[in-house]
């Protein structure tokens, strides 16, 4: 006779293989999620080196003898608190020139140059003829951008447009798809005021002077789609949820510009102008012969926003500190991770 396996040995066997194939499934399960994460968290690593990079060699070559417009704009999460600043986001956008070695992406024509003038910003999206701006956009979706305009006197080029002329859709061309200013630094300078308006509306899309904007010349900003490579040169990184940027005021010992500067949940000491979401914080280096600051509840001399007091200008300072928060292209991190970056822009 052959002895065989009892009910209960049998039973208990197949309750062991049981809890040991749902240890493997757990492991196996977690072993992926592991994969995943690490891999999402690469490619945001990746994301983050490629902006502070691009930032440390733009910031590097810094001009402060050129024109510097930064605009700082602070809008609540959709359905949020506008009274809780803990869900603010930041849409800011900076414009300079830079030194460095320049050279266009398009072939058409090929332009090189040793000044720039350069902005990021996060970008709008198609449809062209009603585009979506950052806010309106998933966070995960939206583009940082950096636009390069090389200032250049090559005579084989198209000579500097004249903005009084321009039409919408020309104003669109020019930021978009030129890549070159025929322009010097001194003459960019010395635009006349009128001018130097709509065009700064345009580059950064934000209106400058509400009551000098006409129907013809609107802001326009940068807009960027990944199926368009007529706009792959301002591509900077995808999946960039929010963009932030400060500069040190020795004055108050901080970042500035805040939401909620003390940090108490009352926004009476905001330097946003939360009750007016036209009316956008910022400052326009240097004065003369049109530079400004405009950041509530602080004051600064306008005749002091030269090279001379470059360290203790609200808003630019000594450093910047540049806070965004990147997502992955799957969607594995949900929240994204937010980082910061600081440049120190010399003495």
């Amino acid at each position: 006779m052959k002895r065989a396996f009892t009910l209960i040995e049998l039973v208990v066997a197949i309750g062991v293989l049981a809890v040991v194939l749902s240890f493997a499934s757990v492991i196996f399960r977690v072993s992926i999620n592991a994969y995943r994460t690490a891999i999402a968290n690469t490619e945001i690593m990746q994301k983050l080196r490629a902006i502070t990079n691009q930032l440390n060699a733009d910031f590097k070559g810094l001009r402060k003898d050129g024109e510097i417009f930064v605009a700082w704009t602070a809008r609540p999460q959709v359905s949020a608190d506008p009274n809780d600043p803990s869900v603010y986001e930041r849409f800011d956008r900076i414009m300079f020139f830079a030194d460095g070695d320049f050279r266009s992406y398009g072939v058409n024509p090929m332009v090189h140059g040793n000044i720039a003038r350069i902005c990021y910003m996060l970008a709008k999206s198609p449809p062209e003829d009603d585009p979506k701006r950052a806010p309106q956009q998933e966070p995960q979706e939206r583009i940082l951008a950096r636009t390069q305009h090389i200032l250049t006197a090559d005579s084989a080029l198209a000579d500097f447009p004249d903005p009084n002329s321009f039409t919408d859709r020309q104003w669109y061309t020019w930021n978009n798809r030129y890549e070159y200013d025929k322009i010097s630094l001194d003459a960019w300078k010395n635009i006349s005021w009128e001018q130097k308006v709509d065009m700064l509306s345009v580059i950064s899309d934000v209106t400058v002077q509400p009551s000098e904007i006409t129907e013809e010349r609107k802001c326009r900003g940068a807009m960027v789609s990944s199926a368009d490579p007529n706009s792959i040169h301002m591509l900077l990184c995808e999946g960039v949820g929010g963009f932030k940027i400060q500069g040190w005021y020795d004055v108050l010992q901080r970042w500035v510009p805040q939401v909620d500067p003390d940090g108490d949940g009352d926004l009476a000491d905001t330097h946003f102008f939360l009750d007016d979401p036209e009316s956008v914080p910022g400052v326009l280096y240097p004065y003369p012969p049109f530079g400004g600051i405009a950041i509530n509840n602080i004051n600064y001399p306008r005749e002091r926003i030269d090279e001379a007091h470059f360290n203790m200008i609200p808003g630019l300072g000594r450093a910047l500190k540049f806070t965004f928060t990147l997502y992955d292209s799957r969607g594995i991190i949900k929240r994204g991770r937010t980082f910061t970056h600081i440049v120190y822009l010399g003495n």
